[in-house]
């Protein structure tokens, strides 16, 4: 990996946290006030890996596409 992949990795593993923070909180706010989930784990846990890989994916695609413009 290389520094600007590392660091894509980083923003994208930050990202998928807080988005894992924020569908347990909706998810456990739900439960206290109808006594039900609302989400399952399994889509918690999915959507969260997704939004990583997505987000790394997105970052790493964007900057080998601007470092390809500026070469030529």
């Amino acid at each position: 990996m290389t520094k600007t992949e590392s660091y894509n990795w980083n923003k994208g593993a930050i990202l998928g946290f807080y988005i894992y923070m924020l569908l347990l909180f909706i998810d456990q706010t739900y439960s206290i006030l109808f006594a039900s989930n609302l989400l399952s784990s399994s889509v918690i846990f999915w959507a969260g890996l997704i939004v990583v890989f997505g987000q790394e994916i997105i970052l790493n695609f964007r900057d080998k596409r601007k470092s390809g413009r500026t070469i030529v």
